[in-house]
């Protein structure tokens, strides 16, 4: 079983990554939203619902990030050189970035009303008083990196049509499984494939 990424591809651990810190992402954002819209006891039960969720999550979101920045991404395909690739890129590392300023950004936020921070029925004491610039501060970035993840997001969904519809070049197949490197002995001397 091919665990690692390789020049052809991700390997089984890059994709469990993807799919898994997708969906936490997913679930996070629309539990974010509806912190705006609650009022009274559904607000204080939206914020606790959202942090305990972020807060159980945070190991696997950390190792989401570091993984691809030091493990870096699987060579191009032969139809994905060019701007489209290198932006593709681009957007990525954008979406893991925002994602680790979140994950500084809440927890800053949350201790600088100097209340601990609760995941389910455990709590995480404040390491400092009440510090309204601070929150202020965190709160900003949460939000604004909230939205940079959408809309870079939406960017990145985009890209898989375009691959699955347009291109038709097999880079969606790469999130679904390991792909194998071609077969030296199916290659004719002139380096045609068979």
């Amino acid at each position: 079983m091919q665990w690692r990424d390789t020049e052809q591809g991700y390997g089984w651990l890059s994709i469990a990554l993807h799919w898994t810190a997708a969906v936490v992402v997913l679930a996070l954002w629309f539990l974010g939203n509806s912190i705006q819209i609650a009022t009274g006891n559904e607000y204080a039960r939206s914020v606790a619902t959202h942090t305990s969720v972020a807060v159980s999550a945070y190991a696997l979101l950390c190792l989401r990030i570091v993984w691809r920045f030091s493990v870096k991404h699987p060579a191009p395909l032969p139809k994905q050189k060019g701007f489209f690739f290198s932006f593709g890129k681009c957007v990525h590392y954008l979406i893991l970035a925002t994602m680790a300023l979140m994950l500084i950004s809440g927890p800053l936020m949350a201790w600088a009303t100097g209340s601990p921070i609760i995941v389910f029925s455990w709590s995480i004491p404040s390491p400092m008083q009440m510090n309204m610039g601070i929150w202020s501060f965190a709160h900003a970035v949460h939000e604004t990196c909230g939205s940079i993840v959408l809309v870079a997001t939406l960017l990145h969904i985009g890209g898989v049509f375009k691959h699955i519809a347009f291109n038709r070049d097999g880079t969606f197949d790469r999130m679904m499984s390991p792909q194998k490197a071609p077969d030296p002995g199916l290659t004719l001397r002139k380096g045609k494939e068979i």
